[in-house]
């Protein structure tokens, strides 16, 4: 209903920019109606995350309008959580002021801390927020630059399961992590040392000719599709198929209105 929404309302402005109308506005908004922000809120809270996560070219540290918006956020789901507690809800926020760490009945285990439940949400903005508009938005791109593949698509949305994980694998929505080496090893014959820092690329990972035959073709039936762009183990993204869900939505709804 969101995604549809956001539709209309491009529609009833006459022309739109794919990216800042659609693209930036649905994940967040997606998010904040889980937790049931008031719909008055949502695009403070949508501001808000989007400095958190903003960088200029070369900058590593947070900037101080990001640690304002931290800040921001954390009053902001901190006054929400002591609400929850009192007035429950049928939101997640209120279903998280309700879990029990242990998993037990609800008589025993402690529940889940203010602190923790805010943790999560924080968790939700960063890697929910500007991840899945990266593949919406990169997802319209190239489908636009392969035109023999949109009008695959068109002609039989019953591949767009499979065109969502090629979209994953070219876009690679998160570009890259750090990790730091635990103990010597050696990888194809290069010497990583302890504390070493790496990091990972993950448009190269998914674009490996050892694990995607012709990786450089954008393919919407490409099978297997083993691709990283969520990660692996226990760095799986835990949102994977929730993210799934927003860029299947979003693509229906679309190509419906605008094929």
């Amino acid at each position: 209903a969101l995604t549809v929404g956001h539709l209309e309302s491009c529609l009833d402005a006459g022309s739109f920019d794919f990216v800042t109308d659609l693209a930036a506005k649905v994940p967040m908004d997606v998010i904040s109606e889980m937790l049931g922000v008031p719909q008055a809120d949502r695009a403070r809270l949508r501001r808000a995350s989007d400095l958190l996560v903003h960088r200029e070219e070369g900058v590593t540290d947070v900037p101080p309008a990001g640690v304002e918006a931290a800040f921001e956020l954390a009053v902001y789901y901190s006054e929400m959580i002591a609400d929850r507690r009192i007035n429950p809800g049928d939101d997640l926020v209120s279903a998280l002021c309700q879990v029990k760490t242990d998993g037990d009945a609800v008589t025993d285990g402690d529940r889940l801390t203010d602190d923790e439940i805010t943790s999560l949400l924080f968790l939700m903005v960063v890697a929910g927020n500007e991840t899945t508009r990266n593949a919406i938005s990169g997802g319209l791109q190239v489908l636009c630059e392969h035109p023999e593949e949109k009008a695959k698509l068109l002609k039989d949305m019953s591949l767009l399961d499979s065109a969502i994980e090629e979209i994953l694998r070219w876009v690679s929505p998160v570009h890259h992590m750090a990790r730091t080496v635990t103990a010597d090893v050696e990888i194809r014959g290069k010497t990583l040392k302890a504390g070493d820092r790496l990091i990972m690329w993950y448009p190269s990972v998914n674009r490996d000719e050892e694990m995607f035959v012709d990786p450089y073709r954008f393919d919407i039936t490409r099978t297997p599709n083993d691709h990283l762009a969520f990660g692996i183990g226990e760095h799986f993204c835990l949102g994977s198929g929730f993210a799934k869900k927003e860029l299947k939505v979003m693509f229906q709804e679309l190509f419906r209105r605008f094929p």
